[in-house]
């Protein structure tokens, strides 16, 4: 049925490629082509068209951006990665690969490495177009949306299916809520799998890619057949199974925490906070309650800066009991490096499976069915808990009551302080490290039927089934449940002195447990939609589509640990008490005119095109929003053509966002008040805090235009460049009110947070349990859900409350420019390429809070940077073929810089940074004369960092890199071994 309909739409524009890609290359110059030009829908001959056809296919393809089949997307550029480039990126996974393009800014924690902790426990993979952030990117598989996965913030995973499933990547960076809905602020990454295959392909994949080997065998097989009076069908299958090494910190000199080698901080020593030793320390602060920045530091501690107001003594060797003051090593801590014991990137296993099946059904019918699979594991080695910071108290405690006894404790040394000692006990000798697992389960599962309707229409009606279970952080058996291990230190059961004799595993069992934090997603997703033709105009058909869905989502958090003192279970939240529901009711259309055609003979205007589309979505807990976007394409010569679009493009809240059940937490700590708020008291006060969700959150909001052009003032050269500008308002982000307020030198004006500061006076009357004792703001925020609440038990003691939960916050404006030069040279022995791509964000403006000044961000450490490019030169030689691709990263402003003493300094500059990689591949055709077993294979080897250059100096808290436009790895390898049966 579908060969009728691609003869129909696209079989004039097939012929002529295939005859012009017969008379000009060879059957080599296709794969460097697309290699050697990753940002563009076509090469730059014009020999093939990627969105008419898959490689193995007749079927049309839906064009990314479009609800309506047989046309090209208007307005908008199509940035497309076909199978010959992924390839050879050398990349180990699809996230990676479209790393690789400049309008990709990977701001943010939404990747894998780096420690667990923040909203990525899992170590899930999602995109961040644009740097506007992973929430206002919308990834799609085959133009269809797929499950989420994540606990207190939902993603798009960007590796949900095999990379030797992958036919396509198709990209675009333009709002695109008038067609998708939720979540194309920055754009679509469209993952599109291969259809049609005859036989079986095996591949072997090593990478070093992430520090760790990874290795990925797969296999890929289809098969077609003419069933009866049906019609014809196919399955293809695909398979890919990946082991990745554990990469501990400690082998790379960038990730450990002394980076002193390199002239920085060393991390092991900060204040009260230490890596200490295996003998331990006891740290003893000073107190100038004249400093109102902090007590000054005493001048018997000179030789440590980085102790700051805080004495360290080392713990000798020994079991300790009965010591002195005398007996301590003064200015002597024992230290050690954690990245001896944690890891950077876990061991991960992979299974991933994708699978295509097509049916026809007489003439006009065709059932289709495909899925995902994906379940990922990944175990983390860590010291976190296991070196701990304790009290080690002058009286022992009651086991029963918890209370002092007035016993002298006989661990406890006198003439250091007045109180207990904080000790720094290192158990790692007696407990072991720290496992952490980051677990998830994803599929999706769509089925529907295509149909051909009267008068040249087509339908089609599909639905989707989602569902996605994760143990985001789970530690099992292995959490060191502080307060339980405070208890048995308070009790006499353990001399945290002792560093000689090990703990037994009676004891250790009393304060180690379980920590959880499994989440459950759910998509179930019917679309139905139409398209076809209206009525003529001289330019051709003027084309419709339209449309409705009807969407449903869940969310649910399971939440426990063990946290008492007596060691128990506990658990906060469970998937009945904590499932949040949404549905979402849409409607769409759009209309594709062409306006003027050639065949009119309009001076200057070849073909004029332009395309209206609008969608109207109702959400069950958030309310309704409409959003249009309105594109043309003026195409003035074979050689030159502009383009543009005005839209307007939406992100709904995800649901954890708006659930205090699934995610909310309050709490309290003392505070000496020095700023110059007259609302609050100065000296001591309670400061009470909440963070999380937030009902009242509604969606976020965006604006998008572009302009380009593309030239093509020679065969097989291309030049196009795009202007965008993006308005992005009501961001949903938690202000930084602990910033604000512990900055006395700005609060209460610090960037608008005075807002969500309050001030409380509870009444002598108060009551802790009955909210209407409560200053009344405080009894409406304790009055809602709110979990973790074991810092607020008594409120009536709270003097200020800081509001953190999410709300719509901040905005954005951006505008920028891409860029892409591309170029092909056939020879009579193969063929050059040449590609350029690059985006210059011209400005990023960032406003704090509504009512604020907008200030320009651009270029700063956490910010996107101005530039980034990356381009290639290639060269293809009968069956070999070569690229070497340069990527570039521009000059920003480190604006987070530290010194040697961890000392916040001036903002530094920090020059670009340039790398090359090197892409070698052999493909044939089979052994022998290409009868035997083997009917094709290929052999290919990638070199990232060829020349190994370091990653730039970029001195901060938190290391001597930044991992957002480096990498600590230096030259790495990938092989790739695939063959044909």
């Amino acid at each position: 049925m579908r060969r009728k309909g691609m003869e129909r739409a696209k079989m004039k524009p097939v012929a002529r490629q295939k005859s012009v890609l017969c008379a000009c290359v060879s059957s080599g110059v296709l794969a460097l082509m697309m290699a050697a030009a990753p940002a563009h829908a076509q090469d730059p001959a014009g020999v093939f068209d990627e969105h008419a056809q898959d490689e193995d296919s007749d079927d049309v393809i839906v064009v990314t951006g479009t609800n309506i089949r047989g046309v090209e997307a208007v307005g908008s550029e199509t940035i497309s990665l076909g199978r010959e480039q992924i390839l050879q990126s050398g990349r180990a996974n699809a996230a990676d690969v479209v790393r690789t393009l400049p309008q990709v800014r990977d701001l943010g924690e939404f990747r894998e490495g780096g420690t667990q902790g923040g909203n990525n426990n899992q170590q899930g993979n999602a995109i961040n177009l644009r740097g506007l952030g992973q929430a206002a990117t919308l990834i799609l598989v085959d133009g269809r949306r797929i499950v989420n996965t994540g606990a207190s913030q939902t993603f798009f995973e960007a590796n949900a299916i095999p990379m030797a499933a992958l036919e396509r990547i198709e990209v675009v960076a333009d709002g695109a809520s008038a067609v998708y809905g939720s979540d194309a602020v920055a754009g679509v990454v469209n993952f599109v799998i291969r259809k049609d295959y005859e036989g079986a392909e095996v591949t072997m994949r090593a990478t070093n890619n992430s520090g760790g080997w990874e290795y990925t065998p797969g296999i890929t097989a289809g098969t077609s057949w003419e069933a009866g009076g049906l019609g014809q069908g196919n399955i293809l299958v695909s398979y890919e199974y990946s082991h990745r090494e554990a990469y501990r910190r400690y082998q790379n000199p960038y990730l450990r925490q002394d980076r002193s080698p390199f002239g920085g901080f060393d991390a092991r020593l900060n204040g009260t906070d230490a890596t200490a030793g295996y003998n331990g320390n006891i740290v003893v602060p000073t107190v100038d309650p004249d400093g109102p920045f902090g007590p000054a530091q005493p001048p018997q501690n000179q030789q440590i800066p980085a102790a700051g107001a805080n004495i360290y003594y080392g713990i000798p060797s020994g079991t300790n009991e009965n010591l002195s003051a005398g007996d301590l090593l003064f200015n002597n801590p024992s230290l050690l490096d954690s990245a001896l014991f944690n890891d950077y990137t876990g061991e991960m296993e992979r299974h991933q499976v994708a699978i295509f099946l097509n049916q026809s059904i007489g003439d006009r019918i065709e059932f289709f069915a495909q899925g995902s699979y994906n379940n990922r594991s990944t175990v983390s080695q860590t010291s976190q808990g296991v070196i701990a910071n304790v009290q080690l108290k002058p009286v022992l405690y009651d086991p029963q009551t918890n209370t002092p006894t007035g016993t002298p404790n006989p661990y406890y040394i006198d003439g250091l302080t007045n109180g207990p000692l904080s000790v720094q006990y290192n158990m790692l000798q007696s407990v072991g490290t720290n496992n952490w697992t980051g677990e998830n389960e994803s599929y999706n599962i769509t089925a529907g039927l295509k149909a051909e309707l009267p008068f040249g229409w087509d339908g089609e009606v599909y639905y989707t089934y989602g569902r996605d279970e994760a143990c985001n952080y789970c530690q099992l058996g292995t959490n060191i449940n502080l307060a339980a291990l405070q208890y048995q230190i308070d009790i006499g059961a353990i001399n945290p002195l002792n560093n000689v004799d090990r703990l037994g595993g009676e004891v250790i069992s009393r304060f180690t447990g379980d920590n959880i934090q499994r989440s459950g997603n759910g998509l179930d997703d019917f679309v139905i939609k139409i398209n076809g033709p209206l009525f003529a105009l001289p330019a051709g058909d003027v084309r419709a589509a339209v449309g409705g869905e009807h969407n449903q989502v869940y969310n649910y958090n399971i939440n426990g640990a063990n946290r008492p003192y007596t060691n128990e279970f506990v658990l906060d939240t469970d998937e009945t008490s904590s499932r949040g529901k949404r549905t979402i009711k849409s409607a769409f259309a759009e209309l594709y005119i062409p306006i003027i055609g050639d065949a009119m003979n309009v001076p200057l205007v070849q073909s004029l095109t332009v395309s209206a589309a609008v969608r109207y979505d109702h959400y069950s807990d958030v309310g309704s929003t409409t959003n249009p976007k309105f594109s043309a394409t003026w195409k003035i010569s074979d050689a030159l053509s502009l383009r543009g679009s005005w839209g307007t493009s939406f992100r709904a809240p995800n649901l954890p966002d708006v659930n205090p059940t699934a995610i909310s937490s309050g709490g309290a700590f003392p505070f000496f008040y020095t700023g110059a708020d007259p609302r609050f008291p100065q000296g001591p006060i309670s400061v009470g805090y909440v963070t999380g969700a937030n009902p009242d959150i509604k969606p976020e909001s965006a604006t998008n235009w572009q302009i380009g052009f593309d030239f093509e003032p020679l065969d097989r050269l291309r030049l196009s460049a795009t202007y965008y500008n993006i308005a992005y308002e009501d961001r949903i982000a938690g202000p930084d009110v602990f910033g604000a307020f512990f900055n006395p030198t700005t609060y209460p004006d610090y960037l608008g947070y005075a807002q969500f500061i309050f001030p409380i006076n509870n009444p002598a009357t108060c009551v802790n349990g009955d909210l209407s004792t409560y200053d009344p703001v405080l009894g409406g925020y304790l009055g809602r859900t709110l979990l973790y609440v074991n810092g607020l038990n008594d409120p009536c003691s709270i003097d200020v409350l800081l509001d953190g939960r999410n709300t719509n916050l901040a905005a954005t404006r951006q505008d920028g420019i891409d860029a892409q030069i591309d170029y092909f040279h056939p020879t009579p022995w193969g063929g050059l390429s040449f590609n350029l791509a690059a985006n210059a964000v011209l400005s990023n403006e960032q406003q704090v809070v509504e009512g604020e000044p907008f200030i320009d961000r651009t270029g700063f450490y956490s910010s996107p940077i101005k530039w980034r490019g990356r381009g290639s030169v290639g060269v293809n030689y009968g069956r070999f073929n070569a690229t070497l691709f340069g990527n570039y990263t521009g000059a920003y402003t480190n604006d987070q810089a530290v010194n040697a003493q961890n000392q916040a300094i001036a903002p530094v500059e920090i020059d670009p940074y340039v790398t090359l990689d090197l892409s070698l591949g052999y493909r044939g055709d089979g052994f022998g004369s290409g009868s035997g077993f083997v009917k094709s294979y290929r052999a290919g080897i990638n070199i990232q960092n060829l020349t190994d250059r370091d990653p730039p100096l970029v001195f901060t808290t938190g290391g001597v890199f930044n991992p957002t436009y480096s990498n600590p790895f230096g030259r790495t390898f990938t092989f790739t071994l695939s063959a044909g049966f």
